[in-house]
Parts: structure tokens; C-alpha cells; sequence
């Protein structure tokens, strides 16, 4: 059972949780709605351990009470996913990276087990950024910043094996491909790529890309046991 906080948990989140459903994963939102899919279940001694529930949370619009909430959900076995994007940093300039930093604190000082993913910018036919980049908008000096976005399919993979329990429910890991590529050539590729190139948005805005550095893959690959998605095959009859 997948927990959200209350409110939407933006994007990527909220999209990724939803294909995490769509692949037979049940996700509520509140601590009510969590009761009622439970059917009211408590620990009785001697009986089946409490239900385990993963609490997912991003950085939506809506600030909450992490402790209070947790509280409020009564007798289950909690574990926290928290949903954040590359570029999570104290010192970042973007507010949002701001906020991502603090509340991945908050969340790994709570005492539940907690996996954080940072997630490069997300790649593949239905992705926000990559209709957006199809459509060749005017990149200026960003054109030339080095990126190295990730296939959708990946991150979502990635949250199905956590999951699953075929990957350990600990640490942080920044989940992003092996390629290196610039915001322009990333761009070209898409252009190329057949599929539709209305509805794109920038998923994360430019002022998280602009602050994004060569992330580290190997860990989350080994960790999750993931191959990572060659950029090419975007590049050509796209994802499929």
C-alpha cells in the first residue's frame, strides 16, 4: 500500500506514482483513506504483523506536519519514499532545491526507514520535457548545458523494484543514465523522435537544469539492479 501526504505531490512525482498504480499497486491519499483500504485492521497480539505502508512524499504545494501526520496513521509498519529531483542541495539557488534539501533532512532524521531518489530529468514518449524539447524551443546559452536525463521507464522500474523488496529500503541515490549529453543535442533528438510534441512543460523548470552537475549512476544501476536506457534509443523509433 502507497501512502500519499496530503495534496498533489507535483511532478514527476504524482505521474510516477500513477504508472506505479497503473502496474497494480494500490496508492490512497490521507490517513481516512489509508483506514478504510485497510479495512480497519489493528494489531491484535498474536495475530499478522501490521499492514506495511510506504509513505510517499515530494515537494508539492502543501507543507505538513511529517511527525504529526505519521502519528495520525495509527498501528502500521511505515517506511518513507521521498520523491526528489537532481540538483537537491543547501546551497543551490534555486528555491525548490532549496526546499527538496530540507525536507529530505526532515524525513532522514524521522526514524523510519527512508529511500530517497533524486531524479534526473525524466525522458520518453509521454514526458513533459521531452515533448517540450521536440518542439526545438529557443535554448540561448543553456543549449550547451550538459545533462544526463534518465528514461522514464527507468524510474519507473525503479520504484516498482523498491516496491517489490528486490532493492534494499535504504540511502539515497541519484537516478540518472550513463550518457552525457548537452540541453541542445538532447533537444535535436527529440525533435527527431516521432511521437506527438504538443503538451511538453519543463519537468524540472530551467533554473533546477541549470544547476544540475554530472550525476552519479553506477549506484543506483547497481543498487536496483538496472541497466539504464541508452539516450539513443530515443533518437530513433523511441520508447516503446
Amino acid at each position: 500500500m502507497i501512502l500519499v501526504k496530503p495534496g498533489p505531490l507535483g511532478e514527476p512525482a504524482d505521474r510516477l506514482l500513477a504508472k506505479v498504480s497503473a502496474s497494480g499497486h494500490a496508492v490512497v491519499t490521507g490517513a481516512d483513506t489509508l483506514r478504510v483500504a485497510l479495512g480497519g485492521t489493528s494489531a491484535v497480539p498474536g495475530s499478522q504483523p501490521p499492514p506495511l505502508v510506504t509513505l510517499a512524499i515530494s515537494d508539492g504545494p502543501i507543507v505538513f506536519d511529517f511527525l504529526g501526520f505519521v502519528q495520525s496513521l495509527g498501528d502500521c509498519r511505515l517506511r518513507v519514499l521521498m520523491l526528489s529531483r537532481l540538483g537537491a542541495h543547501p546551497d543551490a539557488r534555486a528555491a525548490s532545491l532549496q526546499r527538496l534539501w530540507r525536507l529530505e533532512e526532515h524525513l532522514r532524521g524521522g526514524g523510519l526507514p527512508t529511500l530517497t531518489l533524486r531524479f534526473a530529468p525524466l525522458v520518453g514518449p509521454d514526458a513533459p520535457l521531452w515533448k517540450m524539447l521536440g518542439t526545438r524551443p529557443a535554448l540561448g546559452s543553456q543549449a550547451r548545458k550538459l545533462v544526463s536525463p534518465v528514461a522514464e521507464r527507468d524510474a519507473v522500474e525503479t520504484l516498482l523494484r523498491a516496491l517489490d523488496g528486490r532493492a534494499m529500503w535504504h540511502g539515497w541515490f541519484e537516478v540518472a543514465s550513463d550518457d552525457v549529453v548537452s540541453l541542445g543535442d538532447l533537444s535535436a533528438m527529440a525533435a527527431r523522435a516521432p511521437g506527438e510534441k504538443t503538451g511538453g512543460a519543463w519537468e524540472p523548470p530551467l533554473d533546477e537544469i541549470a544547476e544540475h552537475r554530472l550525476a552519479e549512476s553506477a549506484p543506483w544501476a547497481q543498487h536496483f539492479g538496472i541497466t539504464p536506457t541508452p539516450l539513443v534509443a530515443w533518437a530513433g523509433a523511441g520508447a516503446r
